[in-house]
C-alpha cells in the first residue's frame, strides 16, 4: 500500500469514527461527570497535583481529577469546552492506534485492517456520550504511547519516558498496571532480549518498584476503591471465565452467548492457533486481550465501554491471521471488505441515538438556572421527589457545582436514609420541591409536613375547579395523576388519584370529566369510588366507553372547613397493561359547584 493510499485509508477510518460518535459532543454532564467533577473540586488542589507523581498516594485516578478541576476552574459548569476535548482524546487515540498497530503487524494495510475492527461499538456509548469514561481514553493513550516509544527504544531519555508513560497510565486508572506487562511481552516476542537483559534490568526493576508502590499503595487505601464491592477483585479462574464471557457477548451484540467452558475452549484454541502458525503479532494480541481484560474480569460486571482497550487484542489477533492467510495479495481488497463488513455489523446493532435533552442534570440545571439564578451560601434544599438515580449523589453535586458551594445541602425524601432527613436534627429549609411533569415545582415551605402530605404548592391560590387546560392545574394534585407532555389537557390517571380544592362548608355538587377507552370498559368490570375527605359520596361503574361526565351531590359535613378538601378517585379493579402499570382513567378537569 502506498503512503497515499494508506493516508486515504486513514481518513476513511476518520470519518466512519465520526460518523458513529459525533453526537457525543452536544450531551450535558452525565451523573458520573458529576461525581468525578464534585470529588476533583472538595480535594486539596495540591495534594491532587502531587499525587501524580507520588504514585502511592491514595488519590482516586488523580489524572481525570486533574482534567475536571482544570476544566471546572476554567470554563465553570458548562460541559462543552470539556466534552470537546474527550472527543478529540478519542479521535487521537484512533491517530495513535494506527501508529502502535504499524509497529506490532508486518503491514500497513494490517495495521488498517485491525484498526478498522476495533473503531467503534454501539455497546461503548459511554465512551461517546459520557466524559465520566475520561480514565479509559487516558489509560489507553498512554498505554499506546509507551508500547509505542518502547518499540523504538534507543538510550536513557526514552527510558524516562516509557517509566513517564507508566506513572501516568497508573494515575489514569488501576488497570494502568497492565502496562509494564505488555512491555515484557513486546520485548519477549519482537526484541533480542537475551542480549539486551543487562541493559534493561534497571528499567524493569524500576518498573517494577512504580507498579508495587501503586498496587500497595493507592489502589489498597483508596476509599473509593477498597469500600465499594464492585472494586472486590476475585482472584480465580471462575470469576474471570464467567466475566470474559459476558464481554465476548457483549463485542458480538449478544448475537452469540459464550458459557464458561465455551470461553476456555476459544482462548486455548486462538492461542494455539497463533503458536502454530508461529505467529509473534498473533501471540501478542493475545496476550494483550488477556492482560488488560483481567483487572475488569476479576471484579464485579461493568459496562461494554470497559472493552476500549482489550478490544486492541482481538483486532491485533484477527489482523495478523487474515495477514497471514493472505500475505501480500490483494491488501486494498481486503482492507475494504473487512471495513465495509465491519460498518455493516455496527449499523445493523448500534442502539437508537440517546436524547441529549433526556438528562436529569440538564433538565435541573436548566430549570434552576432559570428559575434560581442565586442561591444564599449554604442554602438547605428539600426533594420531596427527583429524577436522579436514588442511590447516587448526582442532585447533591449538581446543585454544589451550578452554584459553586460546596456546603449547599440537598435533602432527598424518596432516597436512601443517609439522604433523607434526619428527625433526630430538623433543618428549616429555604426551599421544597417536588418533581413533576418533567420539572420541579416548589412546594410551599411554611408547613414542610403538611405540605408534602397535600402538594401544597408555593405561590398558588386554590379554587374549587382543576383542569388540565389552565396552568394552575398542578397545585390541585396531590398523587396519583401521571406525568404527561406540557399541554396536553388530559392525563393518566392511577387506580388511586387524590385531588384537592378549596372550598367552604355547603352542600356542594362534585363533577369530573374524563374519558373511559374502550380497552377499558370492555376488558372488566370497573367500579370508580368517589370519596371526600375518606368519606363515600359515589360508585360509578366505569362500563361506558368514551367521555363520561358524572355528578355527584357531596353533604356539608363531607368538606374541610379550615383547609383543603381531598378528593380520592379510586378505580376497583384497574386496567393492566402488559408491562404491569395500573391506569385509572384519562381525567380532564374535575371540580365542585354549589346549588343556587
Amino acid at each position: 500500500m502506498s503512503q497515499r493510499g494508506e493516508r486515504i485509508a486513514l481518513a476513511l477510518l476518520l470519518a466512519i469514527f465520526t460518523w458513529f460518535t459525533w453526537r457525543g459532543l452536544i450531551f450535558f454532564f452525565s451523573g458520573d461527570d458529576m461525581m468525578n467533577m464534585h470529588a476533583a473540586w472538595m480535594i486539596n488542589p495540591w495534594r491532587l497535583w502531587r499525587s501524580l507523581i507520588e504514585i502511592w498516594m491514595p488519590v482516586y485516578r488523580p489524572l481525570g481529577g486533574v482534567v475536571y478541576r482544570v476544566f471546572y476552574s476554567t470554563f465553570g459548569f458548562h460541559p462543552l469546552p470539556l466534552y470537546i476535548v474527550c472527543w478529540l482524546l478519542l479521535a487521537a487515540n484512533v491517530v495513535l492506534a494506527w501508529r502502535f498497530l504499524r509497529t506490532i503487524l508486518p503491514a500497513h494495510y494490517a495495521a488498517l485492517t485491525a484498526l478498522s475492527i476495533v473503531l467503534v461499538h454501539g455497546d461503548f456509548q459511554d465512551l461517546y456520550l459520557s466524559a465520566g469514561t475520561i480514565y479509559d481514553r487516558l489509560w489507553f493513550l498512554f498505554t499506546v504511547l509507551g508500547l509505542t516509544i518502547y518499540s523504538r527504544m534507543k538510550g536513557p531519555r526514552d527510558q524516562i519516558l516509557i517509566c513517564l508513560m507508566c506513572i501516568l497510565a497508573l494515575d489514569s486508572k488501576e488497570s494502568g498496571v497492565a502496562l509494564p506487562a505488555l512491555l515484557a511481552c513486546y520485548e519477549l516476542l519482537f526484541r533480542p532480549w537475551k542480549t539486551r537483559l543487562k541493559q534493561l534490568a534497571p528499567l524493569y526493576a524500576l518498573l517494577a518498584v512504580i507498579s508495587l508502590a501503586f498496587v500497595f499503595g493507592r489502589v489498597h487505601h483508596t476509599p473509593e476503591l477498597t469500600s465499594n464491592p464492585a472494586y472486590g477483585p476475585h482472584a480465580s479462574l471462575t470469576p474471570w471465565l464467567t466475566r470474559v464471557s459476558e464481554y465476548l457477548a457483549i463485542l458480538a451484540y449478544k448475537h452469540l452467548s459464550f458459557s464458561k467452558a465455551a470461553t476456555g475452549a476459544l482462548m486455548l484454541a486462538t492461542i494455539a492457533v497463533a503458536i502454530i502458525l508461529r505467529n509473534r503479532a498473533m501471540i501478542f494480541g493475545w496476550l494483550f486481550f488477556v492482560i488488560t481484560i483481567t483487572p475488569v474480569a476479576l471484579i464485579s460486571s461493568r459496562p461494554g465501554y470497559v472493552l476500549y482497550i482489550p478490544d486492541l487484542g482481538i483486532g491485533i489477533w484477527l489482523a495478523a491471521l487474515l495477514w497471514s492467510l493472505t500475505r501480500e495479495r490483494l491488501p486494498i481488497v481486503s482492507f475494504a471488505v473487512v471495513t465495509a463488513l465491519m460498518l455493516w455489523f455496527h449499523l445493523r446493532n448500534w442502539p437508537p441515538p440517546f436524547n441529549p435533552n433526556d438528562s436529569p442534570e440538564l433538565r435541573l440545571t436548566q430549570q434552576f438556572r432559570r428559575d434560581y439564578p442565586a442561591m444564599p451560601h449554604g442554602a438547605k434544599l428539600l426533594f420531596v421527589n427527583d429524577a436522579f438515580p436514588k442511590q447516587a449523589y448526582d442532585l447533591l453535586f449538581n446543585l454544589r457545582l451550578m452554584y459553586r458551594d460546596h456546603d449547599l445541602k440537598a435533602d432527598r425524601v424518596d432516597a436512601p436514609a443517609d439522604q433523607q432527613p434526619d428527625p433526630k436534627h430538623p433543618v428549616t429549609y429555604d426551599h421544597i420541591f417536588a418533581y413533576e411533569a418533567g420539572r420541579y415545582a416548589e412546594l410551599d415551605s411554611r408547613d414542610p409536613a403538611e405540605s408534602q402530605r397535600l402538594h401544597i404548592l408555593k405561590g398558588y391560590t386554590l379554587g374549587r375547579e382543576m383542569n388540565f387546560e389552565n396552568h394552575d392545574y398542578a397545585a390541585y394534585l396531590v398523587s396519583g395523576v401521571m406525568d404527561g407532555e406540557s399541554g396536553n389537557p388530559s392525563r393518566w390517571t392511577t387506580p388511586q388519584a387524590r385531588l384537592k380544592f378549596d372550598l367552604y362548608p355547603a352542600p356542594a355538587i362534585f363533577s369530573a370529566k374524563f374519558w373511559v377507552p374502550d380497552f377499558v370498559a370492555k376488558s372488566g368490570v370497573r367500579t370508580m369510588h368517589i370519596l371526600v375527605n375518606g368519606k363515600p359520596v359515589a360508585d360509578y361503574p366505569l362500563n361506558h366507553d368514551g367521555m363520561n361526565e358524572p355528578s355527584f351531590e357531596v353533604p356539608a359535613g363531607a368538606i374541610t372547613k379550615s383547609a383543603f378538601t381531598v378528593v380520592q378517585m379510586n378505580v376497583e379493579n384497574p386496567y393492566k397493561d402488559p408491562g404491569g402499570t395500573e391506569f385509572g382513567v384519562v381525567l380532564l378537569r374535575a371540580g365542585f359547584t354549589y346549588e343556587p
